[in-house]
């Protein structure tokens, strides 16, 4: 099963004490603090219907008892609750255990096909424990999500690449201008950007910044930008019908679709299916 764990030092030092026998937390005299591990981690939830991250919770002594954990969503969550699944099963700290290691689910069918969304747990509670000051922000948890499957053989798709024009838009002419642009990573792992300016044959305009995001074999461009020119109106240049499909171990060629004039809001006879091509230098 594939997960992906983020195991970091806890702040309590919980790792490094030894075990005892018997019930040795004190509640009244504070002997047993509880806390998040960590505020947050990034999720890059991929489509095998298997992927999970995992939570730490600790405490700064152990029992012989297990012990349970309480969390609940904070109302600043922007992630549906359709999008994740807490394993209630594992919200328990073993007996003779510092850790509970709650395990979260994403369900990639679920999430926005670009962006993130956040779950944001709070730490309500944890037997036999008192939990930390919460001015250390250790009570809360934000898990970043998002949708990706890891690149293969070493394929980053960053870089300088040649941008060609496979299809050409609106009157027939390259809605990209040709040259050499620079791949960068945008908002997640899964997001690239670059710049470029448009329509070469009217003069040019731009540069602009274009984004799209890999996902799984396919190359999803966002809803566009509102390029501000146009024939009466302003052109927008944005998602395609069909996505272009990718190689996840293969970064020396991207196609990519987009729409030039969506919906013909540009008055400039679209809505045209596009195609550029990248090729890496």
């Amino acid at each position: 099963m594939k997960k992906i764990v983020l195991i970091f030092g806890l702040v309590l030092a919980l790792a490094s004490c030894d075990s005892t026998e018997g019930p040795i937390y004190d509640v009244n005299n504070g002997a047993a603090l509880a806390a998040f591990n960590r505020t947050v981690q990034t999720y890059p939830v991929d489509d095998s219907g298997e992927s999970f991250t995992e939570v730490l919770v600790g405490v700064s002594t152990v029992s012989d008892v297990d012990r349970t954990v309480v969390v609940s969503i904070d109302e600043e969550s922007t992630a549906n609750p359709s999008e994740y699944t807490i394993d209630q099963s594992t919200l328990v700290i073993p007996a003779g255990e510092f850790v509970a290691t709650v395990k979260v689910f994403g369900n990639f069918n679920e999430i926005p096909e670009t962006g993130q969304t956040q779950v944001v747990l709070n730490l309500d509670s944890v037997e036999g424990a008192i939990l930390d000051n919460p001015t250390t922000g250790r009570l809360q948890h934000r898990i970043n999500l998002f949708r990706f499957c890891p690149f293969e053989d070493g394929a980053t798709f960053l870089g300088d690449y040649e941008l060609t024009t496979v299809t050409t838009g609106i009157f027939g002419v390259e809605t990209f201008q040709s040259g050499t642009v620079t791949l960068t990573q945008g908002a997640t792992v899964a997001d690239r950007q670059f710049s470029s300016g448009l329509y070469d044959a009217f003069g040019g305009f731009g540069p602009y910044t274009w984004t799209f995001s890999l996902i799984c074999g396919e190359v999803v461009v966002p809803s566009g930008v509102d390029t501000g020119v146009g024939c009466g109106g302003s052109i927008v240049v944005g998602s395609p019908e069909v996505n272009a499909i990718y190689d996840s171990a293969d970064d020396s060629e991207i196609l990519i679709n987009w729409t030039d004039d969506v919906d013909g809001a540009g008055g400039c006879g679209g809505p045209v299916q596009i195609t550029i091509k990248l090729t890496k230098l």
